[in-house]
């Protein structure tokens, strides 16, 4: 579970609940849920997660090692559901928690609802990472500037660049979230 690998990955770090806590600006007690599963964090939080212990975040949700090629079928792929979003994310890139060749990329699919931020705050990743919008459209902003991507559009976001990403749309849009990963490469 996602609190376990949490417990785990800020122990590999030799960190301790108190130490992590200072470093992301939330209480010992907020850790001590999410590790002990009675809280679920937001996407910003398992975001900052993920960069202070050093791993991807799909990686904490990652299956049993393994050095072969996977193919996940639909029914078989995990599924994240932040406190921020209505909707669930699928993780589509077969992730190795131990892998000897951890994976290079991370891919999300997501359904953002109409009118809705995919974050309740802005974003700036240390990592590239490109968008593309499988259905409706998805605006990208940026300082008191927009962008719509339509169906079939995409777009890159260099790394340390401010943001956030909007449905504008009257229907939900699905994208496929794509990330440098933290680990692999």
């Amino acid at each position: 579970m996602l609190g376990d690998r949490l417990r785990e990955a800020r122990k590999q770090k030799s960190l301790t609940l108190t130490e992590l806590a200072k470093q992301l600006g939330v209480t010992t007690g907020y850790l001590s849920n999410l590790e002990n599963n009675r809280q679920e964090p937001s996407l910003p939080m398992l975001r900052a997660l993920s960069e202070k212990l050093g791993i991807p975040a799909t990686m904490l949700f990652a299956e049993e090692a393994t050095d072969e090629v996977v193919v996940l079928r639909k029914k078989e792929r995990p599924s994240i559901k932040f406190l921020n979003l209505g909707q669930e994310c699928e993780v589509l890139t077969p992730l190795a928690w131990r892998s000897a060749q951890p994976p290079e990329i991370e891919v999300l699919r997501l359904s953002v609802p109409p009118h809705e931020r995919i974050t309740t705050e802005d974003v700036s990743m240390d990592r590239d990472e490109c968008i593309y919008v499988l259905e409706g459209q998805l605006e990208y902003r940026y300082g008191n500037e927009a962008v719509t991507i339509a169906e079939g559009g995409s777009i890159f976001i260099p790394r340390k660049t401010g943001h956030y990403l909007f449905n504008p749309g009257q229907t939900p849009t699905v994208i496929l979230w794509i990330n440098k990963s933290t680990i692999g490469g």
